[in-house]
């Protein structure tokens, strides 16, 4: 196997009791010809420390030291930063395998693939759940981008995936937002003729109920929601085969915005009332297959119903049925 450099990016912040493990996963890699880019994004707490803590000991390290902008302008800070002709994502709080970036490479090469994604573990507190594919297959544009949409095997996150370095040109994630994997996933597998993907699990994805992702800030399933409707708007004109597939992504992710309305402040939800009444038009117009080919269940199809609705009733039937599910399964829907 060739030995290109690859340029592995970690955005830091607020991460301290997990930041060792993380980085000690990624020195430790058998491929060795790595640029290690570490963006402190003014962490409060000791995570700028160890940052330069190991990049006194490793000089593949790079650590950058800005002021705090979010996880957007920290992977566009590293993204400037990065010579290697690959380019793969850590998140902090995660850990990989210790011959990931050998895997996915070795693969990417053999398959004249312009993107390798491995399947994952998913780290929760008690128990660890594969996500991933049962055999290694080579996919092109189209079913990668289908395969997105459905949102099973192939999802959004960066940092499963390496990349051609030439896929980012021109190509930065949305500043004040989260989510922003979202924002430009689909145009990433958009510009790959050949994705290889991959049935072992290399990587460790940390649940947290304090993340992003387990956060039932309005703010924040909005920005969620609103990343799908742009990508639903940019893709329609481009693949309309997989236009009912995109409107069935939006009406899945106004559940979660239903189900948090009641447990944000009084002025938040006046502020987000315009958008969730637009929203219900838009499901009562498409909700029908994804109440029979929702994911979730029961609970999921009888909260896609209420989401037609934006009206006090809605919002407080809709909480009712999503703690029932968290107390039965265990996480929120």
């Amino acid at each position: 196997m060739s030995t290109p450099l690859i340029s592995v990016i970690v955005p830091v912040y607020k991460v301290e009791p997990y930041l060792r493990k993380c980085l000690d996963s990624i020195v430790r890699q058998a491929y060795t010809n790595l640029q290690i880019i570490l963006v402190d994004d003014g962490s409060p707490d000791g995570c700028g420390a160890i940052c330069d803590e190991y990049a006194a000991s490793d000089p593949r390290m790079t650590v950058i030291h800005k002021e705090n902008g979010g996880v957007s302008s920290a992977r566009n800070a590293g993204l400037a930063a990065a010579k290697g002709e690959w380019i793969g994502w850590v998140d902090p709080d995660d850990w990989i395998e210790s011959d990931m970036f050998a895997y996915l490479l070795s693969n990417a090469l053999a398959e004249n693939a312009e993107i390798a994604v491995c399947s994952r573990y998913e780290e929760y507190r008690e128990r660890s759940v594969f996500r991933g594919w049962e055999k290694t297959a080579v996919i092109h544009t189209e079913e990668a981008l289908r395969q997105l949409l459905e949102d099973r095997c192939m999802q959004n996150y960066v940092w499963d995936k390496l990349f051609r370095q030439q896929l980012f040109e021109g190509i930065f994630f949305p500043e004040g937002r989260t989510y922003e994997d979202i924002a430009v996933m689909y145009h990433l597998l958009e510009r790959a003729d050949r994705i290889v993907c991959l049935s072992e699990a290399k990587y460790h994805y940390r649940q947290r109920s304090n993340g992003i992702v387990g956060n039932v800030s309005l703010e924040s399933k909005m920005n969620n929601y609103i990343a799908l409707q742009e990508r639903r708007e940019y893709m329609g004109k481009r693949w309309p085969q997989m236009s009912d597939l995109m409107a069935q992504t939006c009406v899945n992710a106004s559940v979660g915005l239903w189900c948090a309305y009641l447990q944000n402040p009084r002025e938040v939800r006046q502020k987000w009332l315009p958008r969730l009444k637009e929203i219900a038009a838009f499901n009562r117009t498409h909700k029908g297959k994804t109440i029979h080919e929702n994911t979730l269940g029961l609970a999921g199809r009888i909260v896609v119903k209420l989401t037609s609705f934006a009206t006090p009733w809605s919002f407080l039937l809709a909480s009712i049925v999503s703690k029932f599910y968290q107390i039965r399964h265990g996480h929120a829907l």
